[in-house]
Protein backbone atom coordinates (compact mmCIF):
# COMPACT_ATOMS: atom_id res chain seq x y z
CA UNK A 1 0.00 0.00 0.00
CA UNK A 2 1.52 3.11 -0.87
CA UNK A 3 1.75 6.43 1.15
CA UNK A 4 -1.03 8.40 0.08
CA UNK A 5 -3.64 5.28 0.73
CA UNK A 6 -2.00 4.56 4.12
CA UNK A 7 -3.35 8.08 5.25
CA UNK A 8 -6.36 7.88 4.02
CA UNK A 9 -6.62 4.49 6.07
CA UNK A 10 -5.07 5.89 9.31
CA UNK A 11 -7.53 8.71 8.59
CA UNK A 12 -10.47 6.36 8.67
CA UNK A 13 -9.44 5.21 11.92
CA UNK A 14 -9.25 8.54 13.67
CA UNK A 15 -12.80 8.91 12.04
CA UNK A 16 -15.00 6.08 12.31
CA UNK A 17 -16.47 7.10 15.27
CA UNK A 18 -17.67 10.25 13.68
CA UNK A 19 -19.68 7.97 10.92
CA UNK A 20 -21.08 6.11 12.79
CA UNK A 21 -22.47 9.04 15.26
CA UNK A 22 -23.40 10.58 11.83
CA UNK A 23 -25.07 7.24 10.04
CA UNK A 24 -27.30 7.25 13.77
CA UNK A 25 -28.69 10.58 13.11
CA UNK A 26 -28.96 9.72 9.38
CA UNK A 27 -30.91 7.15 10.13
CA UNK A 28 -32.97 8.82 12.54
CA UNK A 29 -33.68 11.87 10.42
CA UNK A 30 -35.01 9.54 7.79
CA UNK A 31 -37.25 6.83 9.57
CA UNK A 32 -38.42 9.77 11.07
CA UNK A 33 -39.64 11.79 8.22
CA UNK A 34 -40.92 8.11 5.96
CA UNK A 35 -42.90 7.88 9.12
CA UNK A 36 -44.42 11.07 8.83
CA UNK A 37 -44.84 10.80 5.26
CA UNK A 38 -47.55 7.88 3.50
CA UNK A 39 -44.94 6.36 1.90
CA UNK A 40 -44.63 2.59 2.15
CA UNK A 41 -41.74 1.90 3.11
CA UNK A 42 -39.66 -1.86 3.22
CA UNK A 43 -36.96 -0.72 5.36
CA UNK A 44 -34.57 2.17 6.25
CA UNK A 45 -31.01 0.89 6.72
CA UNK A 46 -27.45 2.04 7.30
CA UNK A 47 -23.76 0.71 7.13
CA UNK A 48 -20.19 2.01 7.72
CA UNK A 49 -17.96 0.39 5.31
CA UNK A 50 -15.69 -1.79 6.82
CA UNK A 51 -11.29 -1.34 6.78
CA UNK A 52 -10.85 -4.47 4.94
CA UNK A 53 -13.02 -2.84 2.29
CA UNK A 54 -12.02 0.28 2.29
CA UNK A 55 -8.51 -1.40 1.80
CA UNK A 56 -9.92 -3.53 -1.48
CA UNK A 57 -11.64 0.28 -2.89
CA UNK A 58 -8.54 1.93 -2.70
CA UNK A 59 -6.56 -1.10 -4.45
CA UNK A 60 -8.30 -0.79 -7.15
CA UNK A 61 -9.56 2.61 -7.34
CA UNK A 62 -6.88 4.49 -5.14
CA UNK A 63 -5.84 6.95 -7.77
CA UNK A 64 -9.17 8.54 -7.73
CA UNK A 65 -8.82 9.63 -3.98
CA UNK A 66 -6.11 12.42 -2.73
CA UNK A 67 -8.05 12.10 0.84
CA UNK A 68 -10.80 10.83 3.30
CA UNK A 69 -13.01 13.45 1.92
CA UNK A 70 -13.08 11.66 -1.64
CA UNK A 71 -14.72 8.47 -0.85
CA UNK A 72 -18.08 9.83 -0.37
CA UNK A 73 -19.78 5.87 0.66
CA UNK A 74 -18.00 5.43 4.19
CA UNK A 75 -20.99 5.90 5.73
CA UNK A 76 -24.08 4.86 3.71
CA UNK A 77 -27.70 4.57 3.65
CA UNK A 78 -30.51 2.94 2.38
CA UNK A 79 -34.33 3.26 1.66
CA UNK A 80 -36.12 0.23 0.32
CA UNK A 81 -39.37 1.04 -0.91
CA UNK A 82 -42.10 -1.53 -1.70
CA UNK A 83 -43.05 0.11 -4.93
CA UNK A 84 -40.57 1.33 -7.84
CA UNK A 85 -43.03 4.67 -8.16
CA UNK A 86 -42.46 5.30 -4.66
CA UNK A 87 -38.78 5.70 -5.29
CA UNK A 88 -39.41 9.50 -6.40
CA UNK A 89 -41.54 10.42 -3.74
CA UNK A 90 -38.24 9.20 -1.18
CA UNK A 91 -36.25 11.11 -3.40
CA UNK A 92 -38.08 14.42 -3.11
CA UNK A 93 -38.15 13.90 0.40
CA UNK A 94 -34.20 13.00 0.91
CA UNK A 95 -33.41 16.49 -1.37
CA UNK A 96 -35.56 18.36 1.35
CA UNK A 97 -33.25 16.72 4.03
CA UNK A 98 -30.02 16.91 3.17
CA UNK A 99 -27.51 19.05 0.85
CA UNK A 100 -27.31 17.08 -2.40
CA UNK A 101 -24.32 17.06 -4.02
CA UNK A 102 -25.41 16.67 -7.73
CA UNK A 103 -22.07 16.19 -9.24
CA UNK A 104 -21.55 12.75 -7.74
CA UNK A 105 -24.89 11.73 -7.18
CA UNK A 106 -26.40 9.33 -10.06
CA UNK A 107 -29.51 8.68 -11.03
CA UNK A 108 -28.69 5.12 -12.48
CA UNK A 109 -32.08 4.64 -13.92
CA UNK A 110 -31.28 7.66 -16.47
CA UNK A 111 -27.88 5.11 -17.85
CA UNK A 112 -29.68 2.28 -19.33
CA UNK A 113 -30.16 2.28 -23.35
CA UNK A 114 -33.79 2.06 -23.93
CA UNK A 115 -33.38 -1.81 -25.02
CA UNK A 116 -31.68 -2.90 -22.25
CA UNK A 117 -32.32 -3.77 -18.82
CA UNK A 118 -30.42 -3.93 -15.22
CA UNK A 119 -29.81 -2.23 -11.87
CA UNK A 120 -32.28 0.95 -11.05
CA UNK A 121 -31.71 2.95 -8.13
CA UNK A 122 -30.68 6.67 -7.19
CA UNK A 123 -27.60 7.33 -5.16
CA UNK A 124 -27.45 10.42 -3.84
CA UNK A 125 -24.40 11.66 -1.96
CA UNK A 126 -25.23 13.80 0.79
CA UNK A 127 -24.10 15.92 3.85
CA UNK A 128 -26.02 17.51 6.98
CA UNK A 129 -27.15 20.90 6.28
CA UNK A 130 -24.78 23.91 6.91
CA UNK A 131 -27.26 25.80 8.94
CA UNK A 132 -28.34 22.48 10.80
CA UNK A 133 -28.27 22.06 14.54
CA UNK A 134 -25.14 19.21 14.67
CA UNK A 135 -21.43 19.36 15.56
CA UNK A 136 -19.00 20.52 12.39
CA UNK A 137 -17.37 17.58 12.31
CA UNK A 138 -20.52 16.35 11.30
CA UNK A 139 -21.14 18.46 8.71
CA UNK A 140 -18.78 18.20 7.44
CA UNK A 141 -18.61 14.59 6.41
CA UNK A 142 -20.10 13.27 2.88
CA UNK A 143 -22.70 10.23 2.84
CA UNK A 144 -24.56 8.41 0.43
CA UNK A 145 -28.17 7.16 0.39
CA UNK A 146 -29.41 4.79 -1.88
CA UNK A 147 -33.23 4.54 -2.62
CA UNK A 148 -34.32 1.29 -4.45
CA UNK A 149 -37.74 -0.47 -4.59
CA UNK A 150 -37.94 -4.17 -3.04
CA UNK A 151 -37.09 -5.65 -6.30
CA UNK A 152 -34.23 -3.59 -7.25
CA UNK A 153 -32.64 -4.23 -4.37
CA UNK A 154 -33.61 -7.95 -4.98
CA UNK A 155 -31.49 -7.94 -7.99
CA UNK A 156 -29.00 -5.75 -6.59
CA UNK A 157 -28.63 -7.67 -3.56
CA UNK A 158 -28.10 -11.22 -5.32
CA UNK A 159 -26.43 -10.03 -8.83
CA UNK A 160 -23.43 -8.84 -6.14
CA UNK A 161 -23.64 -12.23 -4.65
CA UNK A 162 -23.19 -13.78 -8.00
CA UNK A 163 -19.97 -11.75 -8.22
CA UNK A 164 -21.86 -9.61 -11.47
CA UNK A 165 -20.79 -6.30 -11.70
CA UNK A 166 -21.22 -5.27 -15.48
CA UNK A 167 -21.12 -6.73 -18.53
CA UNK A 168 -17.11 -6.24 -18.79
CA UNK A 169 -15.41 -10.03 -18.31
CA UNK A 170 -18.63 -11.97 -18.07
CA UNK A 171 -19.77 -14.10 -20.58
CA UNK A 172 -22.22 -13.04 -23.20
CA UNK A 173 -24.69 -15.75 -22.27
CA UNK A 174 -24.56 -15.14 -18.50
CA UNK A 175 -25.06 -11.54 -19.31
CA UNK A 176 -28.41 -12.05 -21.79
CA UNK A 177 -29.81 -14.10 -18.72
CA UNK A 178 -29.06 -11.76 -16.18
CA UNK A 179 -30.55 -8.94 -18.08
CA UNK A 180 -33.75 -11.41 -18.90
CA UNK A 181 -34.23 -11.32 -15.00
CA UNK A 182 -33.81 -8.19 -14.83
CA UNK A 183 -36.51 -7.42 -17.60
CA UNK A 184 -38.83 -9.68 -15.42
CA UNK A 185 -38.60 -7.85 -12.26
CA UNK A 186 -38.83 -4.18 -14.01
CA UNK A 187 -42.43 -6.12 -15.22
CA UNK A 188 -43.16 -7.20 -11.49
CA UNK A 189 -42.62 -4.20 -10.55
CA UNK A 190 -45.05 -2.15 -12.77
CA UNK A 191 -47.54 -5.02 -12.17
CA UNK A 192 -47.37 -4.70 -8.02
CA UNK A 193 -48.02 -0.89 -8.22
CA UNK A 194 -51.19 -1.87 -10.54
CA UNK A 195 -52.43 -4.23 -8.39
CA UNK A 196 -51.69 -1.90 -5.30
CA UNK A 197 -54.02 0.89 -7.60
CA UNK A 198 -56.62 -1.90 -8.23
CA UNK A 199 -56.79 -2.60 -4.50
CA UNK A 200 -57.26 1.49 -3.83
CA UNK A 201 -60.04 1.62 -6.09
CA UNK A 202 -61.34 -1.35 -4.80
CA UNK A 203 -61.42 0.46 -1.70
CA UNK A 204 -62.96 3.23 -2.16
CA UNK A 205 -65.67 1.73 -4.06
CA UNK A 206 -66.52 -0.29 -1.03
CA UNK A 207 -66.38 2.63 1.12
CA UNK A 208 -69.07 4.26 -1.28
CA UNK A 209 -71.54 1.01 -0.77
CA UNK A 210 -70.43 1.35 2.79
CA UNK A 211 -71.58 4.87 2.92
CA UNK A 212 -74.54 4.47 1.42
CA UNK A 213 -75.54 1.77 3.68
CA UNK A 214 -75.37 -1.05 0.63
CA UNK A 215 -74.06 -3.33 3.17
CA UNK A 216 -75.81 -6.60 2.15
CA UNK A 217 -74.12 -5.96 -1.19
CA UNK A 218 -70.90 -5.73 -0.08
CA UNK A 219 -69.15 -9.60 0.31
CA UNK A 220 -66.97 -10.03 3.10
CA UNK A 221 -62.68 -10.18 2.32
CA UNK A 222 -60.07 -8.28 3.94
CA UNK A 223 -60.27 -5.32 2.10
CA UNK A 224 -64.00 -4.96 2.85
CA UNK A 225 -63.72 -5.94 6.82
CA UNK A 226 -60.49 -3.36 7.23
CA UNK A 227 -63.14 -0.81 5.35
CA UNK A 228 -66.37 -1.71 7.87
CA UNK A 229 -64.08 -1.55 11.24
CA UNK A 230 -61.99 1.90 10.64
CA UNK A 231 -65.37 3.76 9.18
CA UNK A 232 -68.46 2.44 9.82
CA UNK A 233 -70.51 4.27 12.50
CA UNK A 234 -71.83 1.51 14.50
CA UNK A 235 -68.79 -0.54 14.48
CA UNK A 236 -66.27 1.55 16.00
CA UNK A 237 -69.05 3.26 18.13
CA UNK A 238 -69.30 -0.08 19.76
CA UNK A 239 -65.32 -1.06 19.41
CA UNK A 240 -64.54 2.23 21.27
CA UNK A 241 -67.27 0.91 23.94
CA UNK A 242 -65.39 -1.83 24.46
CA UNK A 243 -61.83 -0.59 24.48
CA UNK A 244 -63.43 2.13 27.29
CA UNK A 245 -64.54 -0.62 29.46
CA UNK A 246 -61.12 -2.19 29.16
CA UNK A 247 -59.10 0.22 30.13
CA UNK A 248 -56.49 -0.58 28.13
CA UNK A 249 -54.31 0.79 25.38
CA UNK A 250 -55.83 -0.22 21.62
CA UNK A 251 -53.26 -2.10 19.14
CA UNK A 252 -54.37 -2.39 15.36
CA UNK A 253 -54.16 -5.88 14.09
CA UNK A 254 -55.13 -7.08 10.44
CA UNK A 255 -58.93 -8.63 11.08
CA UNK A 256 -57.53 -11.55 8.35
CA UNK A 257 -58.12 -14.31 11.01
CA UNK A 258 -62.10 -13.36 11.72
CA UNK A 259 -62.46 -13.91 7.37
CA UNK A 260 -62.54 -17.68 8.74
CA UNK A 261 -64.43 -17.53 11.40
CA UNK A 262 -67.32 -14.94 10.47
CA UNK A 263 -67.57 -17.70 7.19
CA UNK A 264 -67.67 -20.55 9.96
CA UNK A 265 -70.93 -18.57 11.41
CA UNK A 266 -72.31 -18.34 7.88
CA UNK A 267 -71.69 -14.82 7.64
CA UNK A 268 -71.59 -13.81 4.04
CA UNK A 269 -71.49 -10.16 3.62
CA UNK A 270 -70.67 -7.04 5.92
CA UNK A 271 -74.86 -6.60 6.25
CA UNK A 272 -74.51 -9.83 8.22
CA UNK A 273 -71.95 -8.54 10.53
CA UNK A 274 -74.24 -5.78 11.33
CA UNK A 275 -76.96 -7.31 12.09
CA UNK A 276 -75.32 -10.04 14.05
CA UNK A 277 -74.21 -6.42 16.24
CA UNK A 278 -77.60 -5.74 16.11
CA UNK A 279 -78.66 -8.65 17.66
CA UNK A 280 -76.26 -9.59 20.15
CA UNK A 281 -74.75 -6.08 21.35
CA UNK A 282 -75.63 -7.12 24.83
CA UNK A 283 -74.64 -10.30 25.38
CA UNK A 284 -71.35 -9.01 23.33
CA UNK A 285 -71.13 -6.26 26.20
CA UNK A 286 -71.32 -8.61 29.22
CA UNK A 287 -69.22 -11.17 28.24
CA UNK A 288 -66.90 -8.43 27.32
CA UNK A 289 -68.14 -6.67 30.95
CA UNK A 290 -67.47 -10.24 32.70
CA UNK A 291 -63.90 -10.96 31.14
CA UNK A 292 -62.78 -7.20 31.56
CA UNK A 293 -63.62 -7.80 35.51
CA UNK A 294 -61.30 -11.48 35.79
CA UNK A 295 -58.68 -10.75 33.72
CA UNK A 296 -56.28 -7.09 33.86
CA UNK A 297 -55.24 -6.09 30.50
CA UNK A 298 -52.23 -3.81 29.04
CA UNK A 299 -53.95 -3.76 25.31
CA UNK A 300 -56.70 -4.77 23.44
CA UNK A 301 -56.72 -5.80 20.10
CA UNK A 302 -58.50 -3.33 17.37
CA UNK A 303 -60.65 -6.36 16.71
CA UNK A 304 -61.94 -6.86 19.79
CA UNK A 305 -65.64 -6.24 18.47
CA UNK A 306 -65.63 -8.89 16.18
CA UNK A 307 -64.00 -11.54 19.28
CA UNK A 308 -67.30 -10.55 21.74
CA UNK A 309 -69.78 -10.43 18.76
CA UNK A 310 -68.62 -14.07 17.40
CA UNK A 311 -68.50 -15.51 20.82
CA UNK A 312 -72.30 -13.91 21.69
CA UNK A 313 -73.42 -15.45 18.30
CA UNK A 314 -72.42 -18.99 19.27
CA UNK A 315 -73.63 -19.07 22.59
CA UNK A 316 -77.17 -17.28 21.42
CA UNK A 317 -77.61 -19.53 18.45
CA UNK A 318 -77.57 -23.07 20.38
CA UNK A 319 -73.70 -23.84 18.51
CA UNK A 320 -73.32 -27.49 20.35
CA UNK A 321 -69.86 -27.65 22.52
CA UNK A 322 -68.23 -29.69 19.42
CA UNK A 323 -69.19 -26.86 17.46
CA UNK A 324 -67.82 -24.03 19.59
CA UNK A 325 -64.79 -26.12 20.08
CA UNK A 326 -64.22 -26.25 16.10
CA UNK A 327 -64.35 -22.49 16.34
CA UNK A 328 -62.03 -21.96 18.89
CA UNK A 329 -59.82 -24.61 17.04
CA UNK A 330 -59.82 -22.30 14.14
CA UNK A 331 -57.28 -19.75 15.90
CA UNK A 332 -55.60 -21.57 18.33
CA UNK A 333 -54.69 -25.18 16.22
CA UNK A 334 -54.52 -26.70 19.92
CA UNK A 335 -57.63 -28.90 20.30
CA UNK A 336 -57.03 -29.19 23.92
CA UNK A 337 -57.02 -25.51 24.21
CA UNK A 338 -59.65 -24.89 22.11
CA UNK A 339 -61.56 -27.45 24.14
CA UNK A 340 -60.53 -25.53 27.31
CA UNK A 341 -61.53 -21.89 25.73
CA UNK A 342 -65.33 -23.44 24.52
CA UNK A 343 -66.11 -24.99 28.09
CA UNK A 344 -65.19 -21.78 29.52
CA UNK A 345 -67.44 -19.75 27.21
CA UNK A 346 -70.26 -22.36 27.86
CA UNK A 347 -70.22 -22.12 31.13
CA UNK A 348 -70.09 -18.05 30.78
CA UNK A 349 -73.50 -18.61 29.35
CA UNK A 350 -75.27 -17.71 32.46
CA UNK A 351 -74.50 -14.11 32.33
Amino acid sequence: MDMKNKEIIEQYQQDRDIFVRLGDIVSGILKSALDDSDIDIMAVEHRIKEEQSLEGKLELKGEKYKSLDDITDILGARVICFFSDDVDKVASLVEGLFHIDWSNSVNKRNSLTPDSFGYLSLHYICSLPKDSKYPKDLKNKKFEIQIRSTLQHTWAEISHDLGYKSEFGVPKKITREMSRVAGLLEIADDQFISIRDDIRKYGEEIERLLEQGKLNEVLIDLVTLKQYLEHNENITSFSNELIQMSGAKRRKFSPESYIEQLNFLGKKTIGDIELMLFENREKALKLARHTFETNKLNWISSNISLYFLCRAELLDNGYSLDDITKFMNLTTKDQRRAQRQAEHLVNMNFI
